[in-house]
């Protein structure tokens, strides 16, 4: 390989894929690389064999970036109702890559990133493969976490009381500027919290949404990735951020969904699926898709200071208008939760 991609040291990893595999020619190409971690494709022979995941360049810890752990929660899903990758080994091992990395069977397929994609799949099918992607969800919230060895991630209280905390705080360590809407917005959460009591709880996504999936050319779902903030808490907090999802304009998130103009079931439908299929009272769907709302104001906030302060200069965006997301999107989130 001449030019070997950043972040895959491509002498050291191919000496261990060779003791590994018994393979030794092959090449690397980028799947995706930025801010998250990094993924990348190996080919052998001109086809995708294996997939490598590791943190992104720079990294300096952090529970969003640990790799290995998301490695470890794939690899305890392989035997569940969750499609995920073939994870083959989670390596931490400075001799071969300087932190640790996730090894992964190629899993063929698409995410849906663009009309395009979305487009590719029959029109006749895109209902079926909406309500996959709710069969998934479904099937993620009904897992046995101590069956599959994954009860260690249980945390004292709540999901929802525990990211508001670690959310403000975030804003509040990093912010340049006053932050009144988030904050509002943060009171209103919390006050009117539902009760984790009457809340399923169980293994949350974290990230649940149409471009961290994997399909076939007929729609079929292939695998769930992208487990970086898989929690255990109020498993109702994954529907409400698909749904958010659906709604929040793309220039708030940089990321195309399809919507019921373009074939995909309305929210009433995802809903009635979701709890036909996962046996849970749905309730207080719009707190929420708020909260999932605020979530991404808070994010928002945070690429707005790094624009400010010359900490993304790669990308080529108005810090001001970044700025201006923040209010929209918490005020999306405040006009949830006053609906009756």
């Amino acid at each position: 390989m001449t030019h070997p991609p950043a972040g895959f040291d491509t002498a050291s990893i191919g000496r261990w894929i060779s003791q590994r595999f018994g393979v030794s020619d092959f090449d690397v190409e980028v799947m995706s690389i930025g801010r998250s971690n990094l993924t990348f494709t190996i080919t052998v022979d001109g086809r995708p064999r294996w997939v490598l995941r590791r943190p992104p360049l720079g990294h300096e810890g952090g529970s969003a970036h640990n790799v290995a752990r998301e490695g470890r929660i794939m690899a305890a899903l392989t035997d569940s109702a969750v499609p995920v990758p073939t994870v083959l080994d989670i390596v931490d091992d400075p001799e071969v890559l300087d932190v640790p990395f996730v090894f992964m069977d190629h899993c063929p397929g698409f995410a849906i990133n663009t009309p395009s994609d979305w487009s590719s799949i029959p029109d006749e099918s895109k209902p079926d493969c909406a309500f996959g992607m709710i069969d998934a969800l479904a099937a993620i919230h009904s897992v046995d976490i101590d069956a599959v060895g994954l009860g260690d991630l249980r945390r004292p209280g709540g999901l929802i009381e525990r990211q508001l905390r670690r959310w403000l705080g975030q804003v509040e360590q990093i912010a340049t500027r006053e932050t009144p809407m988030i904050h509002e917005v943060h009171d209103v959460l919390l006050k009117s919290m539902p009760d984790p009591a009457g809340s399923p709880v169980g293994l949350a996504h974290g990230d649940f949404k149409p471009n961290n999936m994997i399909f076939a050319p007929g729609g079929g779902l292939n695998a769930v990735v992208d487990w970086e903030l898989t929690a255990v808490g109020e498993v109702l907090t994954d529907l409400g951020y698909f749904i958010a999802m659906l709604t929040v304009p793309e220039e708030y998130t940089s990321i195309w969904v399809p919507t019921p103009a373009d074939g995909f079931p309305d929210t009433e439908a995802l809903i009635a699926r979701y709890q036909e299929v996962s046996g849970h009272e749905v309730h207080d769907v719009g707190y929420y898709s708020a909260f999932a709302m605020w979530k991404l104001a808070c994010i928002r906030e945070g690429v707005y200071t790094r624009l400010k302060t010359g900490q993304m200069g790669d990308l080529d965006l108005d810090p001001d208008v970044a700025g201006e997301g923040v209010e929209d999107l918490a005020g999306q989130a405040l006009t949830l939760l006053e609906r009756p």
